[in-house]
């Protein structure tokens, strides 16, 4: 049984999934398995991936028959794996070599389910626009406000969480997850150091913030059946946080 399963979800990412993916291969900690899902990608980053597959026995390479979206390509990888743990990046983000070695000696120390670490904020040519921090330990109510969380940072430990199921919503998937994560199995830790990148893509910005504060919406009132009152306080944080956030020309 590998110790950590690496799962990598893939659509159209040409660009960076190399980049990504040798950041895995350059971890100081080595047990692991890679599970990429193409999502039926129509430039080279299958063939990106293959490559990879080729020289490295640990990646595996999973290509959909048709595009089915973000959550559900991370929850075929989640199936499928076979680590203790289960490791998020997403083929636009990167990785710096210790991560997955500190993370998760720090989870073991702290008998934590879920943790993540900060980030650095970069754009499409890797400079670094600011970061993203996160608090020490990650509370349901400290989640709804702030969304601290980067995905591409999370591990989750499976024989506290199990074979985790990704909610299945076009956007903020990642959250409603760590949402629910958080209330069954308390706090998550939260890891200062920046051990990795969370890439942004300047052409799509007001666009992903409209959706994504629908989404956010939904996750709250559907997905965590929060009474009307109570999502209208959580959605104000996230509001409040989306506009200064502009102002200050790093969200």
């Amino acid at each position: 049984m590998v110790s950590v399963s690496i799962v990598v979800p893939v659509y159209n990412s040409e660009k960076y999934i190399a980049l990504a993916l040798q950041g895995v291969v350059s971890q100081t900690f080595m047990d692991f398995e890679v599970i990429v899902v193409d999502d039926f990608s129509v430039d080279g980053s299958a063939s990106i991936v293959e490559s990879f597959c080729s020289r490295d026995p640990r990646f595996f390479l999973v290509r959909n028959k048709e595009n089915i979206g973000a959550a559900k390509c991370r929850d075929k990888a989640v199936q499928l794996s076979k680590g203790r743990y289960i490791a998020f990046l997403d083929a636009d983000d990167f990785w710096r070599p210790q991560k997955l070695q500190k993370q998760i000696g720090m989870m073991q120390n702290a008998g934590a389910a879920m943790s993540c670490t900060a980030v650095d904020i970069v754009d499409s040519s890797g400079a670094i626009l600011g970061a993203r921090d996160v608090p020490a330990i990650i509370t349901y109510d400290i989640l709804a406000k702030r969304t601290p969380v980067v995905n591409s940072t999370v591990i989750l430990d499976s024989c506290q969480v199990g074979r985790v199921s990704v909610p299945d919503i076009r956007r903020r998937q990642d959250f409603a997850l760590w949402l629910k994560i958080i209330r069954e199995h308390g706090p998550a830790l939260g890891i200062p150091e920046k051990l990795g990148g969370y890439r942004v893509h300047e052409g799509s910005l007001s666009r992903n913030k409209f959706i994504s504060a629908v989404y956010t919406w939904k996750v709250l009132r559907d997905l965590e059946s929060l009474n009307f009152f109570r999502a209208i306080y959580y959605f104000s944080f996230y509001s409040l946080k989306g506009v200064f956030g502009r102002i200050r020309g790093l969200n």
